[in-house]
């Protein structure tokens, strides 16, 4: 017959962190099961120790140090340990500093990830809220030879293609232009159809694009696009 399981230890992740828990019961030499819920979603994971030695980890489908690099990151929640619980399985080989150390290493590269994926969609974000708020047909992130980089066209009304081609060779003209008078790279233009207005601007090394209605006041247009531009040059590279 089996021993049933006795609760040894209880608390609130308000209070301490679960490294220091971990830690606490590796130094002690606790023999058993950490429980924890907690985390942005209250997920359970599962830690279980021998004489102090951590031999197996499990939060959802994630096993051993990447589970250690999941739950370590929760800052709310309530873990038990109970004893007498022993490892169904192992899936961590090195001591629990050892790999303590490796899941803080895994969580702040995961980190540097999102915030990398983060940054890399801000500039399609900012271009969709702008075309959503102020009304322009289009606006178009792009480099110096036409390439995409990000654009909104909500409309359709404007062959994005067509105009990214023809703008690449525009600027260079222009650039050519003012080299050929001694002045820099252009710091922007503007160009009006009967059925549409065109700006240009440089961010970093970058041009943005803005198409708005024939009818749009020039002065408002400019006021949005340079707003524009400044929120964008926040978050592309130099």
């Amino acid at each position: 017959m089996g021993v049933e399981p006795v609760e040894d230890l209880r608390g609130s992740l308000a209070f301490t962190t679960l490294t220091d828990v971990l830690q606490f019961l590796h130094t002690t030499g606790r023999t058993g099961e950490l429980w924890v819920e907690g985390g942005p979603e209250q997920h359970a994971a599962q830690v279980f120790f021998e004489r102090g030695t951590v031999y197996h980890a499990q939060e959802g489908t994630f096993t051993g140090i990447d589970a250690l690099m999941e739950i370590i990151s929760w800052v709310e929640g309530t873990f038990i340990f109970s004893t007498d619980k022993m490892t169904p399985t192992v899936t961590i080989e090195v001591s629990l500093p050892s790999a303590l150390v490796e899941a803080a290493r895994r969580l702040d590269e995961h980190r540097r990830n999102l915030k990398d994926r983060d940054r890399a969609q801000e500039p399609q974000r900012l271009l969709g809220a702008f075309a959503d708020a102020s009304g322009v047909l289009a606006a178009i992130l792009m480099t110096r030879d036409g390439s995409p980089l990000a654009s909104a066209n909500p409309s359709e009304a404007v062959n994005m293609a067509a105009l990214r081609g023809d703008l690449a060779a525009l600027i260079e003209t222009v650039d050519g232009l003012g080299e050929a008078q001694g002045c820099l790279p252009f710091g922007g233009f503007f160009i009006e159809y009967d059925r549409f207005q065109l700006l240009c601007l440089p961010v970093a090394n970058a041009i943005l694009v803005v198409v708005a209605p024939g009818h749009a006041q020039l002065g408002v247009v400019r006021h949005k696009t340079q707003q524009l531009a400044d929120a964008l040059a926040k978050v592309l590279p130099e």
